[in-house]
C-alpha cells in the first residue's frame, strides 16, 4: 500500500517536464545523416549513362522473334536427346 502511494506522490507533471539536449542533438545528428545521404544519392545518380536516343527501341537479339516467346509456333517441346540421337543398340540393328 505505500508503494502505491509513493507513486503516486513520484508523478511526473508535463508542465514541468522537458526535452533534454541528448534528444535535440539525437534529431540533429539524424537531420545531418540524411542530408549527407541525400547529396551522396544525387551524386550516384549524376554518374548513370542513360542513352535518350535508343531508349525506347527493343534490345536486339541474335534470335528471330516469335509471337508470344515460345521456342516454335505452335508451342510444341523440343525433342528430347533420345529422340534425336539413336542408341548404340538401334545403331546396329540398322
Amino acid at each position: 500500500m505505500t508503494a502505491m502511494i509513493s507513486l503516486q506522490a513520484a508523478e511526473i507533471d508535463p508542465n514541468v517536464v522537458k526535452p533534454g539536449w541528448i534528444a535535440l542533438l539525437i534529431v540533429l545528428a539524424l537531420g545531418a545523416a540524411t542530408v549527407l545521404l541525400w547529396l551522396s544519392m544525387r551524386k550516384q545518380l549524376k554518374r548513370i549513362d542513360v542513352d535518350r536516343d535508343g531508349a525506347d527501341a527493343p534490345a536486339p537479339s541474335g534470335d528471330p522473334a516469335s509471337p508470344d516467346g515460345s521456342p516454335s509456333p505452335a508451342g510444341d517441346a523440343a525433342p528430347t536427346t533420345s529422340e534425336q540421337t539413336p542408341t548404340p543398340n538401334e545403331a546396329k540393328q540398322h
